[in-house]
């Protein structure tokens, strides 16, 4: 195996892992986009999460919400996240030869559960300093994802462990006309960080062929083994409207796109650094990772005194993320950066931009207690239809007849679809300063079909095309969430 073919493509098939799970762990929205933000909205399924108010937990869609307050308003919780999204398929592994291609060996596996829970906090703060101007401090948490695929699972090379974990800090300032529009603007910093790992299957299929090619056994080889993090900076803005008498608020508002690099050490039992020649040891990698600008309207209106109705629309710019790339700044040859490194194209994802739509109904029996339902659609950021130049990469090689293998926009690494909520939810106010909120959730996703496709080089004559043939068979999760929120 040449050390130039190994590195670029096993690194390729490593990093790319980052976006792995995306439907699963704690995101359970399009792309890896966390909805999570209040146990409130959780039980009318967000909507009107940026217009309604009833708690300081406005802030995390619309800045302009801390006018709401008369008072100093804080409100904590958490949400706990159970998903269940199991895998199943053929991998077939072909021989790429001068002469055409050939069958090597075929594995049928299953991943079940292979998404990890996830508690995803919240806390938030709205204080008012006269009667137009107020400040308002949110903490949450907008992406994330964790996923651990079983070390027996046939494609480990382009799914295995990967965790993402990012907090958003933003204070705001809100100024307020006549108690009926306001307007607020926001900081958002962010703080990212990324673990991936990836490695050779456990008991690899091919290890006879490999000790006939490469000299010895492959299994459980690390591929790479990466950690990293960064901060990144973004704003956001909004107006708030609301009718004399209260019964009517209307939300509008937007959250700039984040590019956070991260800062990675690489270690790997596999590839080596062309500085050297030794494998990978704390190698600085640095990441690229677009995060989506949004776009969210709210409408709430209370048409009876014991009930209210919410109307949510939320857009997402996943359009912005086309690709994922990796910089090596300390691999040089003559002076020079590697260009093989730096960049590294890792994977062509081409999501596309979506919505998502909520409905919640809210019941007011007494001062005391609110009850609330909620259904949403969310719109998956994965594309339908077939990847073409995966399909002709594959025709190359001779595979499909010379044709191709058809090849999914969808793969293992995001297995992305639209999804539906149904959610219920209340809150006890035990006096005018002190409530608790209580939230529950199902969702579930459509069944998708994925496949993809990867050629890795093994000698200057020989290579390891591998094909999935599968999809998801289960896309599922329960939310559980609470809070308590309290005004001074």
């Amino acid at each position: 195996m040449t050390i130039k073919t190994l590195r670029k493509a096993a690194l390729a098939a490593a990093i790319c892992s980052v976006s792995a799970g995306t439907f699963s762990s704690g995101a359970m929205a399009a792309g890896f986009a966390l909805q999570e933000s209040s146990t409130s909205g959780l039980g009318r399924a967000f909507a009107a999460e940026n217009a309604i108010g009833d708690n300081a937990a406005i802030l995390a869609r619309n800045p302009a919400g801390s006018a709401l307050f008369n008072e100093m308003a804080f409100s904590i919780g958490a949400t706990y996240v159970n998903p269940e999204i199991d895998a199943a398929g053929t991998t077939d592994y072909y021989l790429l030869t001068a002469t055409g291609p050939s069958l090597a060996g075929s594995i049928y596996d299953t991943a079940n559960d292979y998404a990890s829970s996830a508690v995803v906090p919240n806390a938030y703060l709205a204080v008012p300093i006269d009667d137009c101007w107020s400040f308002g401090l949110a903490m949450n948490t907008d992406y994330g994802l964790e996923t651990d695929f079983n070390r027996n699972w046939p494609v480990t090379h382009i799914a295995d462990k990967t965790e993402l974990l990012s907090v958003n800090i933003a204070p705001s300032v809100a100024f307020d006309w006549n108690d009926q529009f306001s307007i607020g603007v926001s900081a958002n910093i962010l703080y990212a960080d990324a673990t991936l790992k990836s490695k050779v299957p456990n008991d690899f299929l091919l290890d006879p062929l490999a000790e006939q090619v490469l000299g010895g056994p492959v299994s459980n080889a690390r591929i790479l083994d990466a950690d990293g993090d960064d901060w990144d900076y973004g704003w956001s803005v909004g107006m708030l409207w609301r009718s004399v008498d209260g019964r009517t608020h209307i939300g509008v508002s937007y959250q700039s796109e984040l590019d956070p690099e991260i800062e990675a050490d690489v270690d790997s039992d596999l590839l080596r650094s062309v500085n050297n020649g030794l494998p990978f040891d704390n190698e600085r990698a640095n990441l690229t990772l677009d995060l989506p600008d949004t776009l969210e309207l709210g409408l709430y209106h209370r048409f009876h005194d014991e009930w209210g109705v919410a109307l949510g629309a939320m857009w997402t710019d996943w359009d912005d993320f086309e690709r994922l790339e990796a910089f090596f700044p300390r691999q040089r040859v003559n002076g020079d950066r590697f260009p093989d490194y730096n960049p590294l194209p890792i994977k062509e994802e081409n999501f596309k931009s979506g919505w998502r739509y909520s409905l919640g109904v809210e019941y007011y029996p007494c001062d005391e207690v609110t009850w609330r339902v909620g259904y949403a659609y969310d719109n998956g950021a994965a594309r339908n239809g077939f990847n073409n130049d995966a399909i002709a990469e594959s025709a190359a090689y001779g595979l499909g007849a010379g044709q191709g293998l058809p090849v999914t926009w969808r793969t293992l690494s995001i297995p992305d679809a639209n999804r539906q909520w149904v959610t219920f939810g209340g809150t006890y106010e035990f006096n005018n300063q002190l409530s608790i909120d209580g939230g529950l959730a199902y969702l579930w996703g459509d069944d998708e079909v994925i496949q993809e496709f990867q050629a890795l080089p093994l000698t200057p004559d020989v290579g390891l095309g591998t094909y999935f043939d599968g999809g998801t068979t289960n896309l599922e999760a329960w939310l559980v969430g609470a809070s308590l929120n309290y005004s001074f």
